[in-house]
């Protein structure tokens, strides 16, 4: 993710717990910033350049698709 003058990683890992599952989901915090670039590397090696993303919204994001969803956080 990149903001004017930001970067940020993370990755998602399976298992974790006995007989569960992890979340899947990343959060990135963005401060005082609206939008801001999303890309993903793909276990692959894959990369897929998703354009801008909103502050305060889920997307999800499926290989090869890009972003085939998105949901405004209620507010509080």
């Amino acid at each position: 993710l990149r903001t004017n003058g930001a970067r940020q990683a993370d990755e998602i890992r399976s298992g974790g717990y006995y007989i569960s599952q992890g979340d899947f989901r990343l959060h990135f915090g963005m401060g005082a910033e609206t939008k801001a670039m999303l890309s993903v590397r793909w276990p692959d090696g894959k990369a897929e350049d998703l354009g801008r993303v909103e502050a305060n919204h889920w997307i999800t994001v499926r290989q090869g698709k890009g972003i085939v969803e998105r949901r405004k956080l209620a507010a509080k």
